[in-house]
């Protein structure tokens, strides 16, 4: 029979929930898990700002040292973002054609442009 080696023993002691007494405790979070009411109104605040919103989701979605709310939050934007580009592009291209159609029909119909 083969002898397997031993499982490996974590060195971490086991979690504890935070004691919480009345207030909001952060307890064991890491430091970049650790945000305020306010880096959220900052981050929405700057969603509304054309083009540098798009860099600053850049900066927080492949960056470094953002938490990991941020981080899926602003990949998460990224997409709708790409998303709403691509319809968009879809929409012009599409009312561009029905709109020379129109156009040519017109034309057409009463003669005003001779070509």
């Amino acid at each position: 029979m083969t002898q397997y080696p031993p499982y490996p023993q974590s060195s971490q002691p086991p979690y504890q929930q935070p004691q919480q007494s009345g207030n909001l405790s952060y307890g064991n979070l890491p430091p970049q898990d650790r945000e305020s009411l306010g880096s959220w109104v900052l981050v929405t605040f700057i969603m509304f700002i054309p083009l540098v919103n798009v860099i600053y989701m850049l900066v927080l979605a492949f960056g470094s040292g953002t938490s990991i709310a941020k981080r899926n939050f602003a990949r998460a934007s990224l997409i709708w973002m790409a998303v709403g580009i691509v319809l968009s592009i879809v929409m012009f291209m599409l009312l561009a054609a029905m709109g020379a159609s129109f156009f040519n029909e017109i034309s057409n119909t009463y003669g005003l442009l001779a070509f």
